[in-house]
């Protein structure tokens, strides 16, 4: 008997530490999910920041300021225009990967939408 009473009071003390257990990992798992979430609001921070001084260092005055002071570049002091007079070449210089598609034949613009679906089916 006192052996089943001392498993008793084990088997009651560890469950009455079970709750205590849990709140504790559930208070560790909030503290972790809050530290996360200040270090990604400080990265969205930081991330903005950057944007910020990306669109500052692309603005045209900043960057004409640069060429004239850090790079000694200046204006030019008179615009030349080169006329050519030889006739631009009849082949396409880009590539057809990057033209826009080409327009279908008519023959298959007049196919309605059902001898369209037809043509898929893989009969002979």
């Amino acid at each position: 008997m006192p052996l089943v009473l001392t498993i008793a009071l084990v088997a009651v003390g560890l469950a009455g530490l079970l709750p205590l257990l849990q709140s504790s990992q559930t208070t560790t798992t909030g503290h972790n999910i809050g530290e996360l979430e200040r270090q990604r609001n400080d990265w969205e921070a930081r991330t903005h920041e950057l944007e910020a001084e990306i669109a500052s260092l692309a603005a045209l005055d900043r960057i004409e300021e640069e060429a004239h002071q850090r790079l000694g570049m200046e204006a030019p002091e008179r615009t030349l225009y080169l006329t050519v007079d030889v006739a631009s070449p009849e082949s396409q210089p880009i590539p057809d990967r990057f033209l826009p598609p080409k327009k279908q034949e008519s023959a298959e613009a007049d196919q309605s939408w059902w001898q369209s679906l037809l043509d898929l089916l893989p009969f002979p």
